[in-house]
């Protein structure tokens, strides 16, 4: 139980005891927005100060920091979840946690110029218009927040703003809390809501210890193409917004359009982060496929060896992008003692610089396929990270006769425009038991290479389907949101028919 976690139960717990209006209102003065905004709500406490008629103030100008309550209607689509006005620095926060379970409690931190409210939904297809609000909260005040040295490896150690205990009926999903200032300025804050014990047909993975590696919130990421003064950070923290997306993170780059099509065709899912791979949700699962929905590079040693053991024959894998599992990270403390709210790799520098190369040699975070960890990915999926082509160019149908084509009407050397970029993954040859499909020439860094669709049949049972490309989801559905899609039909049955396979 971290910070967060302490703090909510001691509020719960305080307010359990039956106050009368004269002693509530008493203890007012001393009470911070934590506790106005949690405990009061969760409670049930608003709806009986606002019944009291004997009261002569409205609880509005009372309780000035406390948000009221507007239950929306039960899983009706809507598409006012999208930004049209960015906040930018006017308007921004963070969550205590990147994956809540259903009872679990989860805290906002939020630096707003202006008073705001907030809207959270849940994101999935619903009828095309791509969200559902769940919850919407108004009356906060604004708030600005001081910051933090090196927020960008240390985290902002922000002022509570909210906390709010996840409703038991609330399924599983990517959620956004949708921020809105009174002048209409609106910003992200993303959160998973998942299973105790994940149970579907397919767990679909959010990769969220990638999207802080890129995010250079603070400063610094852990790239130097976006970092101050082109220097790299080895620790990013959880405790900031992301900057990217206007605070969701990569989700609508990488998973958003994947997601939508997966809820569109009705597949049984749950969902999960990397946080809760890493935390061992995996051995706690009853789920017969995990879904690598988007851009999954940083995995921990944590993740790697529950992945790697269970998919050898427990569980099948599902791979939609490429270059996953690239960089070890390794997960540690923030300054306050919650585990797991910093990201440490080291990257190119790990073999001179990570101090674990002198303590434990397997945890040093470089290239998972390199020394001295030496544990190349193609193990896990049968193809691996072979770069970033020059341009996007077809896929190549290498293999029409393979069961995975059926449907579709394609035959050997058909192309199909625009599906192999961003980065790529290949076959090297080295994995028995894999299948290619399509065999796409490409140039990278001046060289021709291919990039790879596979299926992999591993010794002991285990069946991978790996699209080595980051821009199949495209091609699954076609919401123009962030980035350019075109729904295609081979694609999507080509995805059927190996979903279909996977969870035989």
């Amino acid at each position: 139980m971290d910070k967060y976690d302490r703090l909510s139960k001691m509020m719960e717990d305080r307010f359990k005891k039956e106050y009368t209006r004269r002693q509530l209102l008493s203890k007012i003065p001393k009470a911070t927005g934590y506790f106005l905004g949690s405990a009061l709500l969760t409670s049930g406490l608003i709806k009986t100060l606002t019944d009291e008629k004997e009261n002569p103030v409205k609880p509005a100008n009372v309780y000035a920091d406390q948000p009221k309550k507007k239950k929306p209607p039960q899983q009706k689509g809507t598409d006012q979840w999208k930004i049209t006005k960015p906040g930018r620095s006017n308007l921004q926060g963070y969550a205590s946690k990147i994956s809540v379970q259903p009872n679990e409690w989860i805290t906002f931190f939020v630096h707003s110029l202006r008073p705001y409210r907030m809207e959270i939904y849940r994101m999935g297809y619903y009828e095309g218009l791509g969200g559902a609000l769940m919850e919407k909260f108004y009356g906060f005040r604004e708030m600005k927040q001081n910051l933090t040295p090196d927020p960008d490896t240390r985290g902002c150690s922000w002022e509570v703003s909210f906390t709010y205990q996840i409703p038991p009926h609330w399924p599983s999903g990517f959620y956004l809390n949708k921020l809105v200032d009174e002048k209409g300025n609106e910003s992200y804050i993303p959160f998973v809501v998942r299973e105790a014990r994940p149970a579907a047909d397919f767990a679909v993975l959010l990769a969220t210890h990638t999207y802080h590696a890129y995010n250079n919130w603070g400063g610094r990421s852990l790239y130097t193409y976006n970092s101050k003064n082109g220097k790299q950070s080895a620790r990013v923290s959880y405790n900031r917004p992301f900057r990217d997306y206007y605070g969701a993170g990569l989700f609508f780059q990488f998973e958003y359009n994947i997601i939508r099509w997966l809820e569109k065709e009705g597949y049984s899912l749950t969902y999960i982060t990397d946080m809760d791979v890493h935390n061992g949700i995996l051995e706690q699962s009853d789920i017969k496929t995990l879904l690598i929905a988007g851009h999954s590079e940083y995995w921990s040693m944590e993740m790697r060896e529950s992945v790697e053991r269970l998919s050898a024959s427990k569980i099948n894998l599902a791979v939609f992008s490429a270059n996953v599992a690239y960089w070890q990270v390794r997960m540690d403390p923030d300054e306050e003692g919650n585990p797991n709210r910093v990201i440490t790799s080291y990257k190119q520098f790990a073999t001179k610089k990570d101090p674990y190369r002198f303590k434990d040699k397997r945890l040093v975070t470089c290239r998972w396929r390199e020394r001295p960890v030496t544990m190349p990915e193609d193990r896990m999926f049968g193809i691996m990270y072979s770069g970033i082509p020059d341009a996007t160019v077809p896929m190549v149908v290498s293999n029409p006769d393979h069961w995975l084509y059926e449907g579709t009407g394609l035959k050997r050397g058909d192309q199909i425009q625009g599906v192999v970029g961003g980065e790529v993954d290949s076959y090297l040859g080295k994995i028995p038991g894999v299948e290619v499909i399509a065999h796409s020439p490409v140039i990278v860094y001046g060289k021709t290479r291919f990039a790879n669709v596979v299926w992999y049949q591993k010794p002991e049972g285990g069946k991978v389907f790996a699209v080595g490309t980051f821009y199949w989801n495209w091609f699954l559905d076609s919401t123009h949101y962030i980035n350019r899609a075109s729904e295609n039909s081979a694609i999507q049955q080509i995805t059927r028919n190996a979903l279909q396979e996977l969870i035989k």
